[in-house]
C-alpha cells in the first residue's frame, strides 16, 4: 500500500541560503503556515517550510461547498487506508488529509469549536500546566474574528473569520426539535462550556474559505526571510548525537539536506509525524530494530495514543427542496445557486452543506456532554461526495453522530523502512465497549429528535438504515457496519512526562535538543469535536514559546 500522494514539483520563494536556515518547519498545513508566519515576523531569523504538495488547490480550494472537488483530487491529498478494524466487522476506514500549503485547512469541513474547556484542563493535570483552559483561552482570541453578535466571547480582529450558518427552514426545524427533546438552545458554542444546540459556525469570510494558507501565510510570503519550498517530501530528521540539525528532503528526484541553526519543528500531522520520527531513527527500539533502523533515540510511546471520532449517519428524503441533493440534480437549481454565490457569496456554496449542531450528555455515565450530533443538508452513500457521485437522487439530509471523547486507542507505526509505503494505522474504533454505548446512545438521539416536531413534517421517510436498526443489537451492527471517519486523528506523539508521552510540555520531543512537534499529534486527548482550531491555537501558542514571547 503506498500513498496517494501525487503532487506536482514545486519551487522555493525567496531563498535566503540555498540550504541553512534558522528553523526548518516540516509541513504547511493548519499548524505549519501559522508557524511560519509567526516566526518570520522576526526579520533577523530565516524561516523554511516545506511542503510535499502544491501551492494552490485552485478555485475549489476556496469556495467552501467545493470541499468535495478538493477531495476528489489525490494530487492534494495524503490518503491510507486504516485497518482491518475489528470493532467495525474487520473493515478498513479511508483517511484523507491535506497535502497543499494549507493541509488539510484547505481540505476540511472547516467547522470553527474551540473544544470543551475541561479537556484542557485535563491535559494541563497529566503534566502539561502549559496547555490550560487558562492558559490557551487567550490564544483562542487572538486567533478569532468573531463576525457575528450575539456572543459574549472577546474575539474580534484575528487572522480567522468565525462566521455563523445562515438559517434555513430545515435547519431551524431540527433546531426547534432538539429544544423539544429537551436540549438547550444556545446562541454560541464557543463563548461558554459547549453544550446545547445551535447553528454552526464555520470559518469562512465573506463566502471564502478561511485556510491557514489564505490567513497567515499569505501575507508572510512576502517577506524575504521566509523561504515556502513546495512539491518536496522530508525523508528523515539529521541528528548529530542528541541534537537535531537539520533535515533530508526529496526535491524533484534529487536528495537534499536542509540545515536548522535553531530548531525543526515537525507540523506533519499525526499519521506521518511519528512515520517521520521512526524513519529517523526515534521510537520503539524492538520495533525500529525489527525493520532494520538504526535506534538514534529510543521513545516507545511514538506512534501510539491514537484517537479519531466514528461518525454514524441516518440518511433521510425530506419534502424540503433545497437540500445539496436538489442543487446537484437539478441544473436549473445548481444555476440559481451559482448565480446567488457569485451575486451575494450566500446560499449552498457558502456552507460545506453542515449547517446546525447539538452537543448532549449521553447520559451512559460521563457526567458531561460526550456526544455530538449534526444536521448535513445532504444524503449520499459514502463519506467522500464529488459531485453527483454517491448523492441520493431525491432531496434528503442527514442526522450524523458520535461519540466526542472516545476511550478507544489505536496506533500509527511503519510497515517498512521505505518511506513512500504508508505507514499501519489501525483506529482502534470500538475497541472500548463504553464507546459503543455512547455510539448507540447518539444514534438513538438523531432518532429522536427527526421524529419531534417540527422536523417531523420535513421527514417523507428514513432511507438509511430504515428498519433495518430498531434495537440494540441491530443499531450496534449497523454502527459497526457504517460507521466511518470525521477524520480528527490526534494523539501519536502526546505530551506529557510521564515515559510514554514524546513531546514536553514546551513540545521538545522528549530527550533531544533543537527538535520540536506542533501539529494534532501531540494532544493527549481529543479536546472536543473538531480539531482544526484547536490545532491553530497548538501553533499559536507553540510561536510564542519558540519566540519567547510566552514561558511555560
Amino acid at each position: 500500500m503506498t500513498y496517494s500522494s501525487h503532487g506536482g514539483l514545486g519551487g522555493a520563494r525567496h531563498p535566503q541560503s540555498p540550504s541553512s536556515f534558522d528553523y526548518v518547519v516540516v509541513g504547511a498545513g493548519s499548524a505549519g503556515c501559522v508557524l511560519a508566519s509567526r516566526l518570520s515576523e522576526d526579520p533577523t531569523v530565516n524561516v523554511l517550510l516545506i511542503e510535499a504538495g502544491p501551492r494552490t488547490a485552485g478555485i475549489w480550494g476556496l469556495i467552501p461547498l467545493g470541499v468535495g472537488k478538493t477531495l476528489a483530487r489525490s494530487e492534494l491529498l495524503w490518503s491510507v487506508t486504516t485497518g482491518p478494524e475489528p470493532g467495525l466487522d474487520e473493515r478498513g476506514v479511508d483517511w484523507v488529509s491535506g497535502r497543499v500549503v494549507g493541509g488539510s485547512s484547505v481540505v476540511n469541513g472547516m467547522l470553527f469549536v474551540r473544544g470543551h474547556p475541561r479537556r484542557y484542563d485535563d491535559w494541563a493535570a497529566a503534566g502539561c500546566p502549559a496547555w490550560s483552559w487558562a492558559e490557551v483561552a487567550p490564544f483562542f482570541s487572538r486567533i478569532e474574528d468573531c463576525l457575528f453578535v450575539l456572543t459574549a466571547r472577546p474575539a474580534c480582529g484575528g487572522p480567522i473569520a468565525a462566521t455563523r450558518v445562515a438559517p434555513d427552514p430545515l435547519s431551524d426545524a431540527f433546531l426547534e426539535s432538539c429544544e423539544r427533546v429537551g436540549i438547550t438552545r444556545v446562541a454560541d458554542y464557543n463563548a461558554h462550556q459547549p453544550e446545547g444546540c445551535s447553528y454552526l459556525q464555520l470559518s469562512t469570510r465573506h463566502g471564502l474559505r478561511e485556510s491557514t494558507a489564505r490567513t497567515y501565510l499569505r501575507a508572510a510570503e512576502r517577506r524575504r526571510n521566509l523561504t515556502v519550498m513546495t512539491g518536496a517530501v522530508v525523508a528523515s530528521v539529521v541528528l548529530e548525537g542528541r541534537r537535531a540539525r537539520g533535515v533530508n528532503v526529496e526535491l524533484g528526484g534529487k536528495q537534499l539536506q536542509a540545515s536548522a541553526r535553531r530548531e525543526v519543528i515537525l507540523c506533519a500531522g499525526a499519521v506521518r509525524t511519528p512515520q517521520l520520527l521512526e524513519l529517523s531513527g526515534i521510537g520503539d527500539p524492538k520495533r525500529l530494530e525489527h525493520l532494520g533502523i538504526p535506534v538514534r533515540h529510543p521513545l516507545p510511546g511514538v506512534g501510539e495514543n491514537l484517537q479519531d471520532h466514528l461518525m454514524v449517519r441516518i440518511a433521510f428524503e425530506t419534502s424540503y427542496k433545497r437540500t445539496v441533493n436538489d442543487m446537484m440534480w437539478d441544473r436549473w437549481r445548481l444555476l440559481r445557486e451559482v448565480g446567488r454565490y457569485v451575486m451575494t457569496r450566500t446560499g449552498l456554496l457558502s456552507t460545506s452543506s453542515l449547517s446546525a449542531t447539538a452537543f448532549v450528555d449521553s447520559g451512559t455515565g460521563s457526567g458531561e456532554c460526550d456526544i455530538r450530533v449534526q444536521l448535513g443538508l445532504i444524503s449520499s452513500q459514502g463519506r467522500i461526495v464529488a459531485g453527483r457521485n454517491g448523492v441520493d437522487q431525491h432531496s434528503g439530509f442527514h442526522v450524523g453522530s458520535y461519540p466526542i471523547f472516545p476511550r478507544s486507542r489505536g496506533s500509527v507505526h511503519l510497515r517498512t523502512r521505505d518511506r513512500r509505503e504508508a505507514p499501519e494505522v489501525v483506529a482502534g474504533y470500538l475497541r472500548d465497549m463504553r464507546d459503543v454505548d455512547v455510539a448507540v446512545r447518539g444514534f438513538e438521539i438523531s432518532r429522536e429528535i427527526a421524529a419531534a416536531e417540527p422536523l417531523k413534517r420535513f421527514i417523507v421517510r428514513e432511507t438509511r438504515p430504515s428498519s433495518e436498526a430498531f434495537d440494540r443489537h441491530s443499531i450496534e451492527r449497523y454502527i459497526r457496519s457504517t460507521g466511518s471517519t470525521c477524520w480528527h486523528p490526534v494523539g501519536t506523539c502526546r505530551m506529557g512526562n510521564d515515559d510514554l508521552a514524546v513531546v514536553d510540555e514546551h513540545l521538545f520531543v522528549r530527550g533531544l535538543e533543537g527538535i520540536r512537534v506542533v501539529d494534532a499529534s501531540v494532544m493527549p486527548s481529543l479536546p472536543s469535536s473538531n480539531t482544526n482550531i484547536p490545532v491553530v491555537m497548538i501553533a499559536e501558542r507553540a510561536a510564542d514559546l519558540i519566540t519567547g514571547r510566552g514561558t511555560a
